[in-house]
């Protein structure tokens, strides 16, 4: 019975099957819609020319052919000119698509297009990537007082003097401001009298805007001068781009080298011979950019690569400049206030006419920069234009400019114009200066004449047997007529050593000067030198040997310097010097014959800093810029590093000054761990200096001695608390919904770091137990306490 059944079922579906299979047939024999794969749509992975695409293409398949949509050509960056498909509007044949080939493969649902380089878009820029501003952290700042000097001393026989320069700065209040200073002192003292000046040179506040890269100045300044202007010290209000606040930033224009690729490539850029950088573009066009790295005629070679390995090389001329500013950049200053009169000789000598003094530079375009200057008081008035440009295919730079000025009521007029090109082998520079006599600018109304004329040509040449130069110099200044022929050649020596001859002709007197220099290297920090010297007066021959110490670390360093005319002219000089941390210092005595007379003296020099931050006072080498004080929270000894150099080590109080940072830069101070004591823990062990300009900064690094305490805890049958059971470390109990502060371990251990309180509570079987910890305030590291029970 069971078998008839089985058969029967068999039969049942091979009846079905059969049924279904006429079915089948039945449906194939009909005719198939067009209309329904006209409007078959397609969403396609593209790879273009072998390069994988992130978009996803649309297309329309039909029975003749394939579809692309205009949209997906346009994210794919194709240029193709094309009428759409019939009926099919905003769609293209890729059949009637001259230099194009695709391969659809319907399984992956993807598609490679293949096109020639005149479809392609693409504009992968790469090479050159700009760095973010370093800001700066105000917890970092403090206020504080630096006191800079530089003091000299000369004892001779009968008579001795003291002559000095120092500065006083505030820094530290407010963001960016600095507060400054500085003076001048000489006293002299002989038998007949004594004498003592001192006067104050400059006294400025400023103030930085480094997001805006700006400079504002209240007080003493010095104006920026161009190659055809010249600078005045006016006190007063100076409101100056100042582009140092933003080190980072490139303000020369960029190299730029474009070309293009049929395939994905490795594109390698080399400025002469040396590797710039290494990019990945697509296909189509690319544009490699780099930052300036050379000075002068120059070649780059772009090194292309494809996916199959095959690699051609592109060869460009440049010409590398910093005298030119990147497009639409500007660089300027104003100073509005008065002349400051009689520096160096009186404090606060000021005039009463208010002035003004401008400078504008522009970048027009990557080639060409232009400049501007004016001057305005009562009785003088200026401006002037002027441009640097980039001539191209490496020919060098023209630079020119013309200014006009009206000075007591007379007009005047000056121009200049020069030519400088030069790269590894030659160098060739000309520049000509010309005003008539009634130009003059502010520094004129003071008594400082215009210069009337001036020339200068120089020619270079490096070769393997030394380099040669000759230079040709002329002014005309005041009724004053100088004109100079120099010819000079220089070698380097496989030893180091370095020969230096020069020939200078005065073409008025039509005499020669002549003078030789061989510096021959000992070691590292020791050096002899051999110079000689004829002249149509007097010839002399002199012979030194010096050892400089070095700086980052105490150390000696000593001279000893002869010089020879003849036996009525001669003098022997030694000196030691002593440079430290906390400043250099120099003693030295001189015996000299002049003129057949017997001079002894004595020198002696010192120059340093002192810095008052965060309630201690610091010796430091002299500090022009900024610095900052570390601490170490008390522990002494702990060795410090500046961009992994080591600087030193912290003192008994756990403070070290460095005492020369970057300012607007990230300077990396760190600690060494590996040297604290086991029962000290710290957080960091790195920190970003970022200083303001001429301002310190206080650097703390969090260290603390620390208890590690562990114990098993067990309840009152000896047995350990159960694991993951909440703990607390406090002096009452604690509420069920306290966070905790740590949990229970595998075994009933429980470990603190620095537990704030004796009595530690746990949580036990639905209830809070508590455990009393021993006394171990004077001890420090691991605590092992055993067992303890929590009740």
């Amino acid at each position: 019975m069971i078998k008839q059944s089985a058969r029967r079922s068999a039969l049942f579906q091979a009846l079905l099957c059969a049924s279904g299979l006429s079915g089948s047939l039945a449906l194939a024999s009909e005719p198939l819609s067009l209309d329904s794969l006209e409007q078959q749509e397609l969403y396609l992975s593209v790879v273009l020319n072998q390069a994988s695409s992130s978009a996803f293409g649309h297309f329309i398949q039909t029975p003749q052919d394939l579809l692309i949509s205009r949209e997906t050509l346009q994210e794919l960056q194709l240029k193709i000119n094309a009428p759409d498909a019939p009926q099919h509007a905003g769609f293209i044949s890729l059949a009637q698509i001259p230099g194009l080939s695709y391969d659809y493969n319907a399984l992956a649902q993807s598609i490679q297009l293949n096109v020639s380089a005149s479809f392609l878009q693409a504009n992968t820029v790469a090479g050159f990537t700009p760095v973010d501003a370093a800001k700066v952290n105000a917890q970092q700042i403090r206020p504080g007082a630096l006191f800079n000097y530089d003091f000299y001393a000369q004892a001779a026989e009968d008579a001795w003097s003291l002559s000095g320069w120092n500065e006083l700065r505030f820094f530290g209040f407010g963001e960016g401001n600095v507060l400054s200073i500085s003076a001048n002192h000489a006293y002299t003292q002989s038998a007949a009298s004594a004498e003592l000046k001192s006067q104050i040179l400059d006294t400025y506040w400023q103030k930085d805007f480094a997001g805006r890269a700006l400079t504002l100045t209240l007080g003493d300044s010095q104006t920026r001068a161009l190659d055809w202007s010249r600078s005045a010290r006016i006190s007063g209000i100076k409101l100056a781009k100042n582009y140092s606040l933003q080190p980072y930033q490139v303000t020369s224009p960029l190299a730029s080298f474009k070309d293009s690729v049929l395939l994905p490539s490795t594109v390698d850029l080399l400025i002469n011979g040396i590797q710039q950088s290494s990019s990945e573009v697509l296909p189509g066009q690319f544009n490699i950019q780099t930052a300036p790295s050379i000075t002068g005629a120059g070649t780059a070679q772009l090194l292309i690569t494809d996916l199959n390995g095959q690699r051609r090389a592109v060869n460009f001329s440049l010409f590398g400049t910093s005298r030119l500013l990147q497009r639409g950049l500007s660089d300027w200053e104003v100073n509005l206030g008065v002349n400051k009169l009689n520096y160096a000789v009186k404090s606060f000598s000021y005039g009463h006419e208010l002035l003004m003094n401008a400078t504008f530079r522009h970048g027009l375009s990557s080639d060409t920069t232009l400049e501007s200057h004016a001057e305005y008081s009562n009785a003088a008035a200026l401006a002037g234009l002027g441009i640097v440009h980039r001539l191209p295919d490496a020919w060098g730079m023209l630079n020119g400019s013309y200014s006009r000025s009206e000075l007591n009521g007379q007009a005047g007029q000056a121009y200049s114009a020069g030519y400088e090109w030069n790269n590894r082998l030659i160098s060739f520079s000309m520049r000509h200066q010309q005003s008539d006599g009634n130009f003059g600018d502010l520094a004129s109304g003071l008594g400082y004449a215009y210069i009337d004329r001036s020339d200068h040509a120089f020619f270079g040449l490096n070769t393997r047997f030394g380099q040669f130069g000759s230079s040709y110099a002329a002014q005309q200044y005041q009724g004053i007529d100088n004109k100079y022929l120099i010819f000079n050649w220089s070698y380097y020596f496989p030893s180091k050593s370095y020969l230096t001859l020069n020939m200078t002709r005065n073409l008025n007197e039509k005499d020669h000067a002549f003078f030789m220099s061989l510096n021959i290297p000992l070691d590292r920090q020791t050096n002899a030198a051999v110079n000689g010297q004829k002249n149509p007066d007097y010839n002399k021959v002199s012979a030194s040997v010096r050892r400089t110490a070095l700086q980052n670390q105490a150390d000696w360093g000593w001279q000893g310097n002869v010089e020879y005319s003849n036996p009525d002219n001669y003098s022997l000089q030694g000196q030691l010097q002593r440079e430290t941390s906390v400043g250099q210092w120099d003693v030295g005595v001189q015996n000299a014959r002049i003129n057949g007379e017997d001079y002894s003296t004595a020198v002696g020099s010192a120059r340093g800093s002192l810095v008052l931050m965060n309630r201690s006072l610091f010796a430091m080498r002299q500090s022009l810029n900024s610095f900052a004080v570390v601490s170490t929270a008390g522990v002494a000894d702990i060795p410090v590093r500046l961009e992994n150099r080591l600087v030193g080590k912290t003192n008994r109080k756990g403070l070290l000054l460095i005492d020369s940072l970057n300012p607007y830069q990230h300077n990396a101070v760190s600690i060494d761990a590996l040297d604290l004591p086991l029962e000290y823990k710290i957080e960091s062990t790195q920190l970003d200096a970022v200083p303001y300009s001429g301002s310190g900064l206080y650097l703390n690094f969090p260290i603390y001695k620390m208890r590690a305490v562990q114990w098993a805890a067990v309840d009152a049958q000896n047995q350990p608390l159960k694991m993951g059971s909440r703990v607390w470390a406090q002096p009452s109990a604690p509420h069920p919904d306290d966070p905790e502060q740590t949990i229970v371990g595998r075994d009933g251990m429980i470990y603190l770091e620095n537990p704030a309180a004796a009595a530690v509570f746990a949580e036990h079987e639905g209830k809070i137990c508590r455990m009393d910890l021993p006394d171990f305030s004077a001890q420090y590291g691991f605590l092992d306490l055993g067992n303890l029970t929590c009740q």
